[in-house]
């Protein structure tokens, strides 16, 4: 049903370029609405007749037109006479302004596809035009892009804009979603630019994706590593954990915790990724926590035989006990790494964190 909505506005421009075959004239089907309505347009359009050369002029009269066409809510027959004038007039030098008015219809319309169509037709085709201090050729580009639903022609537009209007590019939203779009094509070299970009900003942050400042921090440091941490089999790299714990070896246990963006924190925590290792010396803690649960005859800590219910195919819970830290129950947290740049490693495991005390 959505899908046949979108395609409502082309359906009836095709019948009102039908209507217009069957009409006396192409004027005579522009001219609606009430007798002094039809007055009027029929006037102006024998003003556009005797206009004979594309220019001021003329544009002065068909924004004349489209005001009073837009009055009486004759959105559609705008869209008709402004597409049917430009293309018989590919010279004017108003054809930008004609377009960007019809693609604007389109997309108020939800008409996107559409809208997308003439976005594109006014960078191809059209030399830019600055209304009211904004370039049309800018403000299409904007537009376009999230309604760019192919990876290559939204990378395009992104480069496009970078290369003409990087001065207005100031907010973050737009190096992100630049970055993704160049991730999702394998481009890992333009995708790093655009997020180097990106966390240039006070504040990189994006509507709608409160992740997404800590996953490109993750992203770009995880491309200055080796990843040696990372196993593609999480039932391996859970058994490698619990050998070094129970064998008080904090060397191996240093060795297995990622190196980007590890945490220890109480479940009470909303938002471990702002808890990054640097706050304190991660392996004297781990090392010092191993010592003193396995001081003595032996260890105390026990792993549970398997994983919590809360785990799924991207993050896994294991819980422990025994622990003499304050809180004698911890749970380690492992999860996806999430790496394009490297096939060999994307999609496999890592132990990212702690979190202690029960699950709340």
């Amino acid at each position: 049903m959505r899908r046949l909505l979108s395609l409502l506005p082309a359906l009836v421009a095709l019948v009102l370029a039908f209507l217009i075959a069957e009409s006396g004239t192409r004027e005579d089907f522009f001219v609606v609405g009430t007798p002094e309505q039809k007055t009027s347009l029929r006037a102006l359009f024998q003003l556009l007749a005797r206009e004979t050369q594309p220019g001021a002029t003329r544009f002065t009269i068909l924004d004349q037109i489209t005001q009073e066409l837009r009055l009486q809510g004759e959105v559609p027959r705008i869209n008709l006479l402004l597409t049917t004038y430009t293309s018989q007039n590919p010279s004017d030098p108003f054809g930008a302004h004609y377009l960007y008015e019809v693609a604007e219809n389109y997309r108020a319309a939800g008409a996107l596809p559409l809208a997308r169509v003439y976005y594109r037709r006014i960078l191809r085709e059209y030399p830019d035009l600055v209304e009211k201090g904004e370039s049309l050729h800018y403000l299409s580009l904007m537009r376009l892009i999230p309604l760019e639903t192919d990876p290559s022609a939204k990378k395009e537009a992104f480069e496009q804009l970078n290369a003409r209007f990087r001065y207005k590019m100031t907010t973050p939203d737009l190096f992100y979603a630049w970055g993704r779009a160049s991730e999702s094509l394998g481009q890992w070299d333009d995708a790093q630019t655009a997020y180097a970009s990106f966390l240039k900003f006070s504040d990189p942050t994006v509507a709608g994706d409160p992740k997404a400042a800590s996953r490109v921090h993750s992203l770009i440091d995880l491309s200055q590593t080796d990843r040696a941490w990372v196993r593609r089999d999480l039932g391996d790299l859970i058994a490698q954990v619990k050998k070094a714990i129970l064998a008080s070896d904090t060397t191996t246990m240093e060795t297995l915790r990622a190196k980007v963006g590890f945490f220890a924190v109480s479940w009470d925590n909303q938002d471990v990724t702002d808890t990054l290792s640097e706050a304190f010396d991660i392996r004297l803690f781990l090392r010092e926590l191993v010592r003193q649960a396995n001081y003595g005859s032996g260890t105390d800590v026990r792993f549970s035989d398997t994983l919590d219910e809360g785990s799924n195919d991207s993050e896994a819970y294991l819980r422990t006990t025994g622990w003499n830290y304050r809180i004698p129950t911890w749970y380690f947290y492992f999860r996806r790494v999430e790496y394009p740049a490297d096939p060999d490693i994307n999609g496999s495991w890592e132990w990212a964190g702690l979190f202690f005390g029960e699950k709340l």
